[in-house]
């Protein structure tokens, strides 16, 4: 068996601080390219679905992230944490394979048991068929072909853990990058040129995953050889049983609001709404799978990794501050901006789609309060304390089903966008006094609270200076003008009233140093 590296901590002239941003920017290379991919694709995707096949297409996305909460993605994140609890290489092998088989298994015995029912579960889980939008028998087609891509994401999900944990940033990006590029070519002949619709997407996937799962698993168990120890296993479920209600939580706060706006819009409306609440929170999301996801695939190994208890609660406490901070700065244009956004990837050439602007400001705010969430809770998972995160979690989803229930039949996809950024303010601060009583790290929340303050401004302003460009206050070029003056002044303010001299200093110095500027 081949050795792992050892974990190294990174060079005095780097710095703790200055490795996390190198592997980050690395990860973050294959994200950037999906979302811009993904940007472009929509266009497409709207004029080639129209609103019923884009909701569709949303609340099938759905479905892929519940279902892989139930049968274990969480287990995939014990597996980190639990590795570098391990000292050898042998023990080290036998968490990864008998994680990985685990929820592989796990993935084929469920999904392929209710791939047999598709036609019974098609009209529960993917709404009925609305006037000339997409059928019920098509429905049972789509949701057979999402529930047999599951087990092989999940496979290729654990190759892409281990890639993660033994710090190989670049080859973790190099075949997501493959696997993206080819899934959009797969796209274009199903979709576009064979007019396959959903079904056509979902088979996209599920080509692209099947060549990943297989090349990443062959190599993953040549490393450590196939075999489930459940001496091994028994900590790691006892640490993870807790995080599948916790991820079932979390699927219901991103995603349940499609399914709630099928059931409470009113009727023959309720996948088009899908669609048009699907674009917004597309749109509003884009920074947060490029910064935070690649941010966090590399800090919980790092973390983790780290042994001494002082210098890992100082370590947390000010990247945390970083981590909000740099979500808060990159969401700014598409606070300001997201309007524009939704003009020029409406693809159905009616401006169908137009409505999606208002939710903007408002999901992109909400994903702001995620990232300070997904930076609080690590003390927890360190402490290996995951049932105080369910009951978190589960506080924050019945507030975000009531919510919806509320306001959704009273304003619309706008109040699901309320709804969600409720629910994001509730749970980070949760998680936050949470994660204090735990854990005891000195979090800095005034600076904290100063970022989270100066998005909600940005977000007033935005939403005013759209509303008053819809009713002819100024024309549209003026709008775009005075939007551009307001992002600016609003970033600024927010970098010079959070971040110290020094900091700002630092921060300019390493982006020329990584640019090839010199100092």
């Amino acid at each position: 068996m081949t050795k792992d590296p050892p974990n190294q901590p990174p060079s005095e002239s780097e710095g703790p601080i200055g490795g996390l941003l190198r592997h980050s920017a690395i990860y973050s290379a294959a994200p950037i390219l999906r979302q811009l991919i993904a940007i472009g694709m929509t266009r497409f995707y709207t004029g080639w679905l129209e609103e019923s096949g884009y909701g569709v297409k949303e609340v099938v996305d759905l479905w892929l992230i519940a279902i892989q909460q139930l049968v274990g993605i969480n287990i995939l994140g014990a597996m980190m944490r639990f590795y570098f609890d391990h000292k050898g290489d042998e023990e080290r092998a036998r968490v990864i394979s008998s994680c990985s088989l685990l929820v592989t298994a796990s993935a084929w015995i469920l999904c392929g048991s209710l791939a047999l029912f598709s036609d019974s579960l098609a009209p529960l889980m993917l709404g009925h068929g609305e006037g000339t939008g997409v059928g019920g028998p098509e429905l049972a087609s789509i949701l057979t072909v999402a529930l047999l891509l599951i087990p092989f994401q999940m496979s290729s999900a654990a190759g892409f853990y281990y890639l993660m944990i033994l710090k190989r940033s670049s080859a973790y990006t190099v075949i997501h990058t493959v696997k993206l590029l080819f899934e959009v070519g797969m796209n274009f002949w199903l979709i576009g040129g064979l007019g396959m619709g959903v079904r056509g997407f979902l088979l996209s996937m599920m080509a692209g995953e099947i060549l990943a799962s297989l090349g990443l698993t062959i190599w993953m168990l040549n490393r450590v050889r196939p075999r489930i120890s459940w001496r091994i296993l028994k900590p790691i479920l006892v640490y993870a049983l807790p995080l599948i209600p916790v991820g079932v939580c979390q699927f219901g706060l991103h995603q349940v609001d499609r399914r709630l706006i099928l059931h409470f819009a009113e009727e023959g409306t309720g996948q088009a709404m899908a669609g048009i609440y699907g674009l917004g929170y597309k749109i509003g999301y884009l920074t947060t799978p490029i910064l935070l996801g690649p941010f966090m695939q590399i800090w919980q190994p790092w973390i983790f990794s780290m042994r001494d208890p002082g210098e890992r609660a100082r370590l947390i406490a000010r990247v945390s501050t970083y981590a909000v901070f740099a979500v808060a700065v990159a969401s700014m244009g598409v606070i300001f901006f997201g309007r524009e956004g939704v003009l020029i990837l409406d693809g159905s050439g009616s401006g169908d789609f137009h409505d999606a602007y208002a939710i903007i400001p408002l999901i992109a705010g909400s994903y702001v309060f995620w990232g300070l969430y997904q930076a609080v809770q690590i003390p927890l998972f360190i402490a290996k304390r995951t049932m105080r995160l369910f009951g978190v979690n589960l506080i924050a989803l019945i507030t975000n089903v009531s919510l919806n229930a509320w306001l959704i039949p009273e304003y619309g996809v706008t109040g699901a966008a309320i709804a969600t950024l409720a629910t994001f303010t509730l749970l980070a601060s949760l998680g936050l006094m949470a994660s204090r009583s735990e854990a005891h790290v000195p979090f800095e929340m005034q600076r904290i609270l100063g970022t989270l303050a100066w998005v909600v401004v940005a977000g007033i302003i935005a939403s005013t200076l759209d509303a008053r460009t819809i009713a002819g206050v100024w024309s549209f070029s003026e709008g775009i003008a005075l939007k551009t003056a307001a992002m600016v002044l609003c970033t600024v303010l927010l970098i010079t009233t959070v971040l110290r001299n020094d900091e700002r200093t630092d921060a300019w110095a390493w982006m020329r140093a990584r640019m090839g500027l010199g100092t």
